[in-house]
């Protein structure tokens, strides 16, 4: 491998680790507040979109930012939501003192990576959640 070549990798290594979430590691889920709901919508690590991030909405409710193995989480009133970025989104219902769960991801798309959401059941996302740190 010359110098050239190495000097390259570490350059896109470092990219993108750039992109990835940075906060604190993710250790437990917490209960909703009295009669609210909670979403949990997390990304996990991916060579795949490494490097595409966005915000996450609910309805008109910015939840956060999300990275590439990170989490973000909300609590909401109970209702009909639709979880989207930029311009893909699904709807969930959210009943008082649950806890849901949207697992993103990133396609592709037309000119950039587009993300996609898919509500997974919590004993998934529990197993998947453990390996992601809070997004920020």
């Amino acid at each position: 491998m010359t110098l050239k070549s190495l000097y390259s990798l570490s350059l896109l290594s470092l990219f993108i680790t750039a992109c990835n979430a940075t906060g604190t590691p993710f250790t437990s889920m917490e209960q909703p507040v009295e009669g609210q709901s909670k979403i949990y919508v997390y990304r996990t690590k991916s060579i795949k979109g490494s490097t595409v991030h966005f915000n996450v909405n609910a309805n008109e409710i910015h939840i956060g930012h999300l990275r590439n193995g990170g989490y973000i989480s909300a609590d909401l009133a109970p209702g009909k939501y639709e979880i989207w970025a930029q311009t893909e989104g699904m709807d969930i219902p959210l009943k008082p003192n649950e806890i849901q769960c949207v697992k993103a991801s990133v396609g592709f798309g037309l000119l950039a990576g587009r993300p996609k959401f898919q509500q997974v059941p919590l004993e998934q996302c529990q197993a998947e959640i453990t390996n992601t740190v809070h997004s920020i």
